[in-house]
């Protein structure tokens, strides 16, 4: 299989291959069914450069048509970066896909690889981290052709979204986020529906309507999306705060004026769960801030 392909396309291999030796381990189907190991050091999108061992000195190029299927094996460098982001550590995460992204540049056309990938949550921590410059720009220059996820396909539509945030049009925002109601999604991208356009509606001064998008990213995602349930959590309590009606319930609590079927005071009982919840899971080890103490005496 060595040198099958024309002589013209071998320089654009060799052109891509990395100054550290890169290699991806690999294993091939061929269509008569045999299959093989070997370890890709450069590609195309129709054309690869593969060894048979990982210390051979010789090489193979060959067209991806060749083969019913190419598995690259998970890097071990991918998967502890993975397991940083699992684990929430989103800035020591990003370094570890930008170390492997920026080493695994020679596959980086090949469907499925993992220098995609690391591209893709190295976004992914930028997100996570509130860095909305960082993602537009890594967005910018990111080739989505690789990837084959449809539900991170689907989150590049979603930095769409994150992109009208980080440009404060909060009329975009709510547009994009409506557009995406009826849609079945994973609860981490439904809590960033419901962040984003709860979000919108605050700014837009529709506080009310924006507490039951802050509570979809507070429960979508199981607890998952930790840090965007941790800020829903703080935008929601100080629209509760500034709610006239609230205040009211509060200054007649226990006092004959008192109404138990108010809506201020249902608003209360609301706000004094939510302050209990911040206090256990919600408020990711910090404390309730001080502002919002009062609403834990408000039990029904």
């Amino acid at each position: 299989m060595k040198n099958l392909l024309l002589a013209l396309l071998v320089p654009v291999l060799a052109a891509t291959a990395n100054a550290q030796e890169f290699q991806a381990e690999t294993y091939f189907t061929e269509p008569d069914g045999a299959n093989f190991r070997g370890f890709i050091t450069a590609a195309t999108d129709t054309q690869i450069r593969y060894k048979l061992t990982s210390v051979s000195t010789d090489f193979n190029d060959a067209k991806i048509s060749d083969f019913t299927t190419i598995f690259v094996v998970r890097p071990e460098q991918y998967s502890e970066a993975m397991d940083l982001y699992e684990a929430g550590k989103y800035k020591e995460a990003q370094e570890k896909f930008k170390a492997y992204r920026e080493f695994s540049k020679p596959i980086a056309p090949l469907k499925g690889n993992y220098h995609t990938l690391s591209a893709f949550h190295e976004m992914e921590c930028m997100r996570h981290l509130g860095d909305l410059e960082g993602l537009a720009a890594a967005l910018k220059d990111f080739a989505k052709a690789p990837l084959t996820n449809e539900y991170h396909l689907r989150q590049l539509d979603l930095y769409t979204m994150w992109d009208a945030v980080r440009d404060e049009s909060w009329e975009r925002v709510l547009s994009i986020a409506s557009e995406r109601d009826s849609e079945a999604l994973p609860g981490y991208q439904r809590a960033q529906i419901g962040y984003c356009k709860g979000l919108a509606l605050q700014k837009l001064d529709r506080g009310l309507e924006a507490l039951t998008q802050y509570a979809i990213a507070t429960t979508a995602d199981a607890g998952a999306s930790n840090l965007l349930a941790n800020k829903a959590a703080l935008n929601s309590l100080r629209i509760y705060l500034d709610n006239e009606e609230l205040k009211f319930a509060m200054s007649v609590w226990g006092t004959p004026d008192e109404s138990k079927n108010s809506n201020g005071r249902a608003l209360l009982i609301e706000a004094n769960a939510l302050a209990g919840e911040y206090e256990g899971l919600l408020g990711l080890g910090d404390p309730l801030p001080g502002d919002f103490k009062p609403f834990l005496k408000y039990s029904n």
